[in-house]
């Protein structure tokens, strides 16, 4: 049976799980953090808030996600791959696969699923598993 790879992603976090065919749900791979988060200037003083990830360590990350995938392909791990990511970060992830890794995307979900865990993300994936 051929394997996929689901890649839940957004600026901050990633899991890459597996599938192994229909029924069979996701297993966990990989888990991934971007660089630690920057502090912003608070003009009020407070020290508790946090800033956004630069456009820059987004690109980064969302590259380091590419290789990945790539990496993996090039090993043969998967044979298919689902991407889901909110709008803004599945941009950049697509612009950084290289075109082999790009034809081995068969859906792209444009949502942020990284806090659903189990059973609510096996569910919510369902379909694209299923193809």
């Amino acid at each position: 049976m051929s394997t996929t790879w689901i890649v839940v992603a957004n600026a901050r976090t990633a899991r890459i799980f597996a599938n192994h065919g229909p029924n069979k749900g996701i297993e966990l791979v990989t888990e991934k953090a971007a660089a630690p988060e920057i502090e912003v200037f608070d003009p009020l003083g407070r020290s508790d808030r946090r800033g956004e990830p630069t456009r820059a360590a987004t690109q980064g990350f969302a590259h380091e996600l590419a290789r990945d995938l790539q990496m993996g392909r090039s090993r043969g791990d998967y044979k298919r791959a689902v991407l889901v990511a909110p709008p803004s970060f599945m941009g950049m992830l697509n612009s950084e696969l290289d075109p082999p890794t790009a034809s081995m995307v068969s859906n792209r979900l444009d949502k942020d699923y990284t806090k659903l865990q189990g059973r609510d993300l096996n569910t919510q994936l369902g379909q694209c598993l299923c193809v």
